[in-house]
């Protein structure tokens, strides 16, 4: 019996995660009011009161995607590189561009948070207010800490910490936007591994302090 009890608990555990995987496309793709809990559904492959059985409200499983989509970034940032005394300035400054190569990465391999991100911020309202405060207000925050500590190392220009953040951010996210229509107007492909490295280092370079 104890294994029976295991084996549908796993699959409980593994339909929940199928249903938070496709709810992320789907808000990334449709936004909050497009979106359904029915075509969530469709695109997780299981009936619409599957899902509600899980979650039982649009706003409840959006939240717990976002906070899905959330978790996947903190446990990047947990394995990203401390800025302390025992580096060179080389080897700092290859720690950096580490950290910077691993930004755009995720934002790569995770387009919905992106869009996600985007889209919210330019919906002011109450699901903006829980995602700043569940998560945007300390991300900000350890972002901040991070250009300052980067500052007093020499690797970052002064200026206001907070503006270079978003300097930093916007550069390691933007051309992942504006990537399928540069494509089609150009046909430079901005997110192959060797068009992000070259704006990581072009960051780098416009980020050096003179």
């Amino acid at each position: 019996m104890p294994e029976a009890s295991n084996l549908r608990a796993q699959r409980r555990e593994r339909t929940r995660l199928k249903i938070l995987q496709s709810a992320v496309r789907v808000f990334a793709e449709l936004g909050f009011d497009a979106a359904s809990m029915g075509s969530i559904a469709s695109h997780a492959g299981l009936k619409k009161a599957l899902v509600q059985y899980h979650f039982e409200t649009k706003l409840k499983l959006w939240q717990e995607a976002v906070n899905h989509l959330w978790a996947q970034l903190h446990s990047l940032e947990a394995q990203l590189p401390r800025l302390n005394n025992e580096r060179t300035p080389a080897q700092e400054r290859e720690m950096l561009r580490d950290v910077f190569r691993a930004i755009i990465r995720f934002a790569k391999d995770h387009p919905d948070w992106v869009g996600i991100m985007f889209r919210e911020a330019s919906t002011p309202g109450p699901r903006l207010d829980w995602l700043v405060e569940q998560h945007l207000r300390k991300d900000i925050e350890e972002g901040t800490r991070f250009v300052e500590l980067a500052q007093a190392h020499g690797l970052l220009p002064a200026g206001p910490p907070l503006h270079i953040l978003h300097i930093i951010s916007g550069a390691l996210t933007y051309l992942l936007l504006v990537a399928p229509l540069t494509k089609r107007a150009t046909g430079i492909k901005l997110t192959s591994d060797e068009s992000l490295d070259t704006t990581v280092d072009l960051l780098l370079e416009m980020l050096r302090p003179r």
